[in-house]
């Protein structure tokens, strides 16, 4: 099955329709309720990927500057 949001995608493992890979943090308080179990503790990587996005007239608005930095910082460790 494929799913196109992260909430489905957790109500699906929830029901018990089968394995999810979801990010830790859209799912800290399934697991923390015992309704998800990690089945695999290490990260994965895979070929998708996020993307930063802002409205056009926000490109150089000083806080999107100072996340931008951080997270290739973060990114680039």
């Amino acid at each position: 099955m494929h799913f196109e949001q992260f909430s489905i995608t957790a109500n699906a493992a929830v029901a018990g329709l089968g394995i999810a890979l979801l990010p830790k943090f859209l799912i800290k308080s399934e697991l923390q309720r015992g309704e998800l179990v990690e089945v695999c503790c290490t990260p994965l990587k895979t070929e998708n990927a996020y993307y930063l996005v802002t409205p056009f007239d926000k490109l150089d608005y000083a806080p999107v500057q100072a996340f931008k930095a951080w997270l290739e910082q973060v990114i680039a460790k």
